[in-house]
């Protein structure tokens, strides 16, 4: 009897081992799982989220249909050609839509690439179609969009008489026969549309379509603070602005899946986010990067149609230290509106600097942010004289965004609006950490300007900003409800 004992305890302890063998490894799958998500899926969904205290499916759903900062489309990724030139995104022209068009070759794709200006691009240049392995050759131009003292944007072309199918990428190699172009990068390919319609309007002015977008890019010296960061977004959106493209690595992980978090209907912004990976060292190629962000910001928002409900009519490209401030209007919409009537114009608008190194004013307010307290601006030399805005409505094919800078561009008035930069100011000759001293800066012209300060109250009683302040954006439990804070 006792050996039967015996055998049904040694039967038990195997089937414990073989339930326990299985349990850790059922959990190490799900784990797995759990670390793929994490690290693929969705931004704002890490283990906390998934796992922690007060979390049901009621909330991850919430999180889901909430999640407004993301990178839904291709994003743009500088790759090394050759030593000397950079690809950086590729667009290709659709003439699906519009059937009356007709095309001059059956596949053009257009590439941004930033190159040493003393080097004359010679590349050849193949196009990989979907479901092919090999790709084909097509005809390599190229055309200056801007040329710098080091370093010049280009737009490298690549052409193509015969229809092989849907193209999915791009690539460009040196033109010698020695070197496999099977190696080279491959840019994958974003459509575009050759032609917007005109959105329809009335007998003088357009109806509701003004649509501004700001394209943002890190500062000449590439740190935002989280404070920066929060005030740029909820002024621009107090000023009429929902459309938001970053192109930034230096924002951290946890910024943006906090920012995830905020309903969608209370921000009302669309915030579209792509990492900056610049291969140059960034404050001496600065205007360059500048210019090849703006023309990829200009060839993504241009592939939606005029026609469409709250598709962008006007682009800004604009650094984390600089605010477009009106100064009469309360909005961005309504100077453009009374500037432009007809919406026919390309415009600029002047860039003030404010130093954040300037002594605060006598009436400064303790605790209100530097864009208040700081309220003169400064002449100096290397001063950034204006801002674009760049009219989409007034851009019928997308052949035009390559002359775009060509264009004559009527100024805006200093007294409807400017663009407020507000940035530690220093001799750029000199090594400085500090930049200039308070009795250095008043060598310089400078002049009072307070219109800033009309949007103080309106900001700080801005309910996403409030929610930033108290601390419930980045110090809050995970269980806690983002609306109830509200």
């Amino acid at each position: 009897m006792r050996k039967y004992y015996q055998l049904i305890l040694v039967l038990i302890s195997f089937i414990s081992i073989v339930t326990l063998l299985i349990y850790r490894h059922e959990y190490y799958r799900l784990r797995y799982v759990l670390e793929v998500l994490n690290f693929f899926g969705k931004p704002g969904l890490s283990e906390i989220e998934f796992c922690g205290p007060g979390f049901n499916a009621t909330m991850l759903s919430e999180i889901l249909r909430n999640s407004s900062m993301e990178v839904r489309e291709t994003p743009p990724l500088f790759q090394q050609i050759d030593e000397n030139f950079y690809s950086y995104s590729s667009f290709l022209r659709s003439y699906q839509k519009y059937q009356t068009l007709t095309p001059s070759y059956a596949h053009s794709i257009d590439t941004i690439v930033i190159g040493k200006t003393n080097v004359n691009p010679a590349f050849r240049c193949n196009i990989w179609f979907e479901n092919e392995s090999k790709p084909k050759a097509g005809r390599f131009t190229h055309k200056v969009i801007v040329e710098h003292v080091n370093f010049t944007v280009y737009v490298f072309r690549c052409i193509m008489n015969k229809d092989f199918g849907k193209p999915k990428g791009i690539s460009f190699y040196v033109n010698d026969y020695n070197i496999n172009p099977i190696h080279a990068p491959i840019n994958r390919l974003i459509e575009v549309n050759t032609k917007r319609k005109p959105r329809k309007m009335s007998n003088i002015k357009f109806v509701n379509n003004i649509v501004p977008a700001i394209c943002v890019l890190p500062n000449r010296v590439p740190i935002v603070s989280r404070d920066s960061f929060i005030e740029f977004l909820v002024f621009h959106q107090m000023m009429g602005v929902n459309y938001f493209t970053i192109y930034d690595s230096t924002i951290s992980e946890d910024v943006i899946r906090r920012l995830n978090l905020l309903p969608s209907d209370i921000t009302q912004w669309n915030i579209q986010f792509f990492p900056l990976n610049y291969p140059f060292i960034f404050s001496k190629s600065y205007y360059i990067v500048r210019i090849a962000v703006e023309l990829d910001c200009l060839f993504r928002h241009f592939q939606y149609d005029k026609e469409e409900a709250d598709k962008v009519s006007h682009v800004i490209v604009l650094s984390w230290d600089e605010f477009l401030v009106p100064r009469v209007h309360d909005n961005i919409k309504s100077v453009i509106g009374d500037f432009d009537p007809m919406r026919s114009l390309q415009m600029v608008a002047y860039t003030l600097l404010f130093c954040l190194n300037q002594p605060k004013d006598d009436n400064a307010v303790i605790g209100y942010p530097d864009i208040f307290n700081k309220r003169h601006y400064f002449n100096l030399p290397d001063n950034t004289p204006f801002t674009h805005i760049r009219n989409l409505d007034a851009i019928s094919t997308f052949d035009e965004i390559f002359n775009i800078s060509l264009e004559k561009m009527q100024v805006i008035p200093e007294k409807m609006l400017a663009v407020h930069k507000y940035t530690e100011c220093r001799d750029s000759k000199k090594y400085s950490l500090s930049g200039y001293n308070e009795t250095e800066l008043q060598v310089f012209p400078h002049k009072l300007e307070g219109a800033m300060t009309q949007f103080s109250q309106e900001l700080l009683s801005n309910r996403v900003y409030r929610l930033y302040k108290s601390g419930q954006i980045w110090e809050r439990s995970s269980s806690e409800n983002v609306r109830d804070m509200l």
